[in-house]
């Protein structure tokens, strides 16, 4: 045990050796790997040295199932960063002083989600870990037979979808809302509820979420159609792009930069102004919660917030860097009650930098009548969620 302990400590002292020397060596940390300066602490590991250790290490993917279900390492366990358990789940898949390496990776080489990663997990306390960042399109390219596109293994890489194909498809604002006026065109937003904050000037918008317009695209209907997507900042689309390629589309098109290139523009914008609803209550299952000897005063404070304000299908979305202000408890205090809230099964929730995205069990309470399809249906999402 101490002889493979020793080898593996030998390893990780090698890679991060590799590593500086690279940095020291190169000018790749600047150009080709321009989020590392910003990462210091974080060790990094690259391709050769993955592949030496592959069978060993502890690979993770850190994304999101959408861009996971595109592309992904074969061996690699998928915990994405926004999972509310993510220490929890991660500890399950090697503890904390394990020898194996503990490997993150995401999108590539500007991707800083591999860094926060591992970053994170260093301030858990967990031992030997590291950034892949080249990331699942350096690793398609140097190991296809370890890697899976479009659910073929080995990778055909010939499948890849390069930058400037992308590009190709990219289209101005200007020239969206000419094209959404022509017959046969149809505009679709992407983005889930709680980013409909602000939607385009444009009439005839329609609102699919991820989930359900794979769906609909995997039925091949709209084959004959125009489609134009857009998404929060222009990173969905790339990975739905592969979907629309597979299925046999090819008159398509993406709002550059997506929401975020024209949020700031009120020419171009218009708030999202929500139907009037009253918040409807479960009064069997208020009773239950106020009852439960598991919530304390400052949880009840929490939970009082989330049920005054709830919206977009249920969700409560929260700055946390402002969190004192507006709710009267401290990030840490909120993200403390917001967890146990998600282990009592009252409500899911998962954090995205800065922000914190609660989901309410619909049944607890509504913003509408609790009755109806779309209430029926908010309801299955939200038993599969709490299950997961």
């Amino acid at each position: 045990m101490k002889n493979k302990r020793a080898k593996y400590s030998c390893l990780a002292l090698a890679i991060i050796a590799v590593a500086i020397l690279g940095m020291a060596g190169s000018g790749l940390t600047n150009d080709a790997f321009p989020l590392r300066p910003y990462y210091p602490e974080v060790p990094f590991i690259g391709t050769d040295k993955l592949l030496d250790t592959y069978d060993e290490a502890i690979i993770v993917d850190i994304r999101s199932s959408f861009e996971y279900d595109v592309a992904h390492i074969n061996k690699a366990a998928l915990v994405p960063l926004t999972d509310k358990n993510f220490p929890e789940k991660l500890e399950k898949l090697r503890g904390k002083e394990a020898e194996e390496l503990l490997v993150f990776y995401c999108n590539g080489h500007s991707c800083a989600k591999s860094y926060q990663a591992a970053q994170l997990s260093l301030s858990l306390g967990f031992e030997n870990v590291f950034a892949y960042d080249g990331g699942i399109f350096d690793w398609i390219s140097a190991a296809p037979e370890k890697a899976t596109l479009m659910g073929e293994t080995p990778a055909r890489t010939n499948r890849i979808i390069n930058i400037e194909e992308f590009k190709r498809h990219q289209m101005g604002f200007e020239e969206l809302v000419e094209e959404a006026q022509l017959p046969n065109t149809m505009v679709i937003d992407i983005r889930d509820p709680f980013q409909r904050d602000k939607a385009p000037r444009i009439n005839g918008i329609r609102n699919i979420p991820l989930d359900p317009l794979l769906d609909l695209v995997t039925s091949r209907i709209w084959t004959e159609k125009r489609l134009i997507f857009f998404d929060a900042v222009g990173k969905q689309v790339r990975w739905l792009q592969y979907f629309l390629e597979s299925y046999g589309y090819y008159d398509y098109a993406f709002l550059e930069g997506g929401m975020r290139a024209i949020i700031n523009d009120e020419t171009k914008v218009k708030p999202v102004i929500e139907t009037d609803r009253t918040i409807n209550s479960n009064q069997m299952m208020l009773l239950k919660l106020t009852a439960d000897q598991n919530l304390d005063n400052s949880d009840r404070k929490v939970v009082s917030y989330l049920l005054a304000n709830i919206k977009f299908n249920n969700y409560v979305v929260i700055d946390l860097k402002v969190t004192d202000k507006a709710i009267g408890v401290s990030a840490p205090m909120l993200l403390k009650s917001v967890k146990k809230l998600s282990q009592l099964r009252y409500s899911t929730h998962s954090v995205m930098q800065n922000t914190l995205i609660v989901q309410v069990d619909p049944r607890l309470a509504w913003k509408g009548e609790q009755s109806g399809k779309l209430w029926s249906s908010k309801v299955k999402e939200f038993e599969t969620a709490v299950k997961e």
